[in-house]
């Protein structure tokens, strides 16, 4: 696969290749804003939100170097200013190829900054709609441990972990929620959620205290493009907001 091709066939670049033409470029826009509000009916929300910000980024930061650029660039030179002494320069005329860009970006902000806000809608309706609580005694560092992700009468296992990143060139540190699918129980009288921790700490004895979370949701929502991601956004927020 294309590096720079996301999940539904939208280049990184793709405002200028492979061709600047407007009328493409819309034909473009529309199509991949089609499939990204398709995805969002499924109740699948990532990646696309996460692409759709990181496009909505990058037209942003093209429009203002654009600007800069502009600001920078001088035609010729016309005389000067008596008053304040300041060179006086013949606005330059933009290139056509420039104009056209121009135009690709003032449709493009907001038509996905508009599918951008639907998305966040639907995460934060979605959101609400997930019953979160530990289960058993927590321990003080819960950086690392299981998630119980339920929808039905089966609860997926995950074991996370929070490491601690760092950003080299800003010198900052950072955690992200990290999982890795372990299991997947029946939940029943005799598979209870402590029941299920306690077989957990057997089968992994590494984890002698490990946190333990579960999420519970009645609503179908997709594990993998939505459900997950909003249960580490969630189990994020617990314990950072801990510490």
């Amino acid at each position: 696969m294309d590096p720079e091709m996301t999940n539904h066939g939208l280049k990184k670049d793709w405002v200028f290749s492979p061709a600047i033409d407007l009328e493409l470029k819309h034909y473009t826009l529309l199509a991949y804003l089609q499939k990204v509000r398709n995805r969002f009916m499924e109740h699948k929300l990532y990646p696309h939100l996460e692409e759709l910000r990181s496009h909505l980024d990058e037209l942003l930061r093209m429009r203002s170097l654009k600007e800069e650029l502009k600001r920078n660039m001088h035609g010729e030179l016309l005389g000067f200013d008596p008053r304040t002494g300041h060179a006086l320069y013949e606005r330059p005329v933009d290139d056509e190829l420039l104009t056209v860009i121009d135009s690709v970006i003032d449709i493009a902000v907001p038509d996905m900054h508009r599918m951008w806000v639907e998305g966040v809608d639907l995460r934060r309706r979605f959101a609400e709609k997930i019953r979160f609580e530990p289960v058993g005694i927590q321990p003080l560092q819960a950086h690392e441990g299981w998630l119980l992700l339920r929808n039905g009468s089966e609860a997926r296992v995950y074991n996370y972990a929070m490491p601690l990143f760092r950003e080299h060139q800003e010198d900052q540190q950072y955690r992200s929620v990290v999982t890795h699918y372990f299991t997947s129980y029946a939940v029943s009288v005799s598979w209870t959620y402590e029941g299920i921790k306690a077989d957990l700490l057997k089968r992994e004895p590494r984890l002698p205290a490990p946190a333990t979370f579960v999420f519970e949701t009645e609503h179908g929502l997709p594990y993998i493009e939505t459900f997950m991601p909003l249960a580490k956004q969630l189990v994020y927020e617990h314990i950072m907001g801990r510490t």
